[in-house]
């Protein structure tokens, strides 16, 4: 359970050490410490290392009436001290899980950390392994409440540990270690922690004022798979961990000061807890397609679940889906909404964490994402020249991908054009947008050419709008056209049923191009927007 620290070095796991956890992945267990003693009667506390016997565990009187368990260890590591001190309510071994528990970060800078452990699995070492007899977990996960600087500098990480070693790195880049927000930290908190899924396997932690109060900070998610991920040390036990007990942990590796002093209440660990995770739109996405679909990952105990979905502070239940994801139709063009999945189970509804997203503020014709390669492009977007084996429709990918549209109007038809037809009539008079615009760049090598935008409709009715300049595929920055689109309307396209839209460069008469020479744009982001955007 090591946090920065990593003094505690096993060399070998005896396998015939292991304690082979039984137990079925579904249960719940309790503890509240109330009347000075424990609610459940397996309990078990183990240390690493077990030399001096000056660690206890012991149930203390609030004078609030609310008894709380406190686990000390009063000698220095430097004298064989424990470095560990951990509880577990139960053997009991779970998968999805979610383990709660209020914890008191005290005033001063005692080294401490908090520590919720889930998954976990461990042998008593006699010495014969490490070279001091006491409890190694071999696997667990685990979420830090650290104070080793005291108060003002209260962090919350969610580390991966085999054989007692942290194994993690690029933990604070990633979002798996984070600073908790403000000063005024000597007090108490609920710390949570959830796991769930196989592989991958998802852990977050969570930090909230009280139980069922406002949230104070968050951990990344951090995502454990089968192969070696990016917070992960390379060739350090890849796979993921799929079972095991929950429980709690003091750590203190420092020689001084001596020891540690941490307290905790209302422990629980319950396989029908852990929130949805990996949410798609991601939490604080941004330009999100407003007929976006929603997606998520479950916990295992989920029969069913409520989608809730509305603008800040007015979220209402929308849907009870039969799986995984929601298309909630048309929202709002720039708009900031806030969903969450409840998941439904044996024990009824469990909410879940409030995720937001802001839609674009823009509708998307074609922004080119979707197309793999350049065939996938040229099913959807036809050129007009009919020689065989020749193209003029490429897909470029240099961070976005974009349209390259090639062009040898020195020959006939002495102009050139990229089609789409769409699959279904588009309706662009929805959601008040009243332009389309694009993004091209060309280079200052080409010839000038007249570019030009074509729409036609399901009648066949079409009207070309003309770019004013005939040198701006000349232009080695990326611009913005922008297009009224009451100037289509007003030559007769119905624009409420918008079949084709053409993107064209040349004029019908020869463009001066020396023999074999091809001209040629590139376009991206061809978008319709609603009034007062350019």
């Amino acid at each position: 359970m090591s946090g920065k620290l990593k003094c505690v070095t096993v060399v070998c796991v005896l396998a015939g050490l292991l304690i082979v956890l039984s137990g079925t992945a579904r249960g719940n267990w309790f503890e509240t410490f109330d009347n000075n003693k424990f609610d459940l009667p397996t309990w078990k506390f183990l240390i690493y290392p077990d030399l001096t016997k000056t660690f206890t565990a012991q149930i203390k009187d609030d004078p609030n009436g609310s008894d709380y368990l406190a686990l000390t260890e009063t000698s220095s590591v430097k004298i064989g001290g424990s470095a560990f001190g951990a509880g577990f309510g139960s053997e009991e071994a779970f998968t999805d899980v979610r383990i709660g528990v209020v914890v008191n970060v005290l005033g001063d800078a005692s080294h401490n950390y908090y520590g919720i452990a889930g998954r976990t699995n461990y042998f008593i070492d006699d010495g014969s392994a490490t070279g001091a007899p006491g409890f190694i977990a071999t696997q667990t996960y685990v979420m830090h409440v650290n104070w080793e600087y005291g108060p003002a500098n209260l962090r919350i990480d969610v580390e991966k540990i085999i054989n007692m070693q942290n194994i993690m790195r690029n933990e604070e880049s990633l979002g798996l270690d984070i600073a908790v927000p403000g000063l005024a930290h000597a007090r108490s908190y609920y710390a949570e922690l959830d796991i769930l899924g196989s592989d991958p396997t998802y852990i977050t932690g969570s930090l909230y004022e009280f139980k069922g109060g406002p949230l104070v900070a968050k951990t990344a998610t951090m995502v454990d798979t089968k192969g070696n991920d990016p917070w992960e040390e390379e060739g350090a036990g890849d796979a993921p961990f799929l079972k095991g007990i929950s429980g709690i942990f003091g750590q203190n590796e420092k020689e001084q000061p001596a020891g540690y002093y941490v307290t905790f209440d209302e422990v629980f660990s319950v396989s029908d807890g852990p929130a949805a995770v990996n949410s798609s739109p991601a939490d604080g996405a941004k330009d999100v397609p407003i007929d976006a679909t929603l997606s998520w990952i479950e916990a295992a105990f989920a029969t069913g679940r409520d989608v809730w979905l509305g603008k800040p502070g007015a979220m209402e239940k929308v849907a009870s889906p039969a799986g995984k994801t929601y298309t909630p139709g048309n929202l709002e063009l720039g708009q900031t909404y806030q969903w969450r999945i409840d998941q439904i189970g044996s024990a009824g509804a469990v909410a879940g964490r409030t995720w937001t997203f802001t839609t674009a503020d823009y509708l998307i014709v074609d922004n080119f994402e979707s197309y793999a390669d350049d065939a996938g492009l040229r099913t959807a977007w036809l050129d007009n020249i009919s020689d065989p084996g020749v193209e003029y429709v490429f897909l470029a990918a240099d961070g976005n991908k974009t349209m390259r549209l090639e062009f040898q109007n020195q020959y006939e038809p002495y102009f050139t054009e990229a089609t789409r037809t769409f699959v279904s009539p588009q309706n662009w008079t929805a959601q008040s947008v009243e332009t389309i615009s694009l993004s091209f760049v060309g280079e200052h090598q080409n010839a000038e050419h007249l570019m030009y935008m074509r729409l036609e409709d399901t009648s066949g009715r079409s009207f070309k709008v003309e770019h004013p300049l005939t040198y701006a595929c000349q232009s080695d920055s990326w611009r913005q056209w922008t297009i009224a689109l009451g100037l289509f309307a007003d030559g007769g396209v119905d624009l409420t049923s918008v079949k084709k839209i053409t993107i064209g460069v040349g004029d019908g008469t020869a463009s001066g191009q020396a023999e074999g020479d091809r001209d040629h744009i590139y376009i991206d982001q061809i978008v319709l927007n609603p009034a007062g955007t350019q």
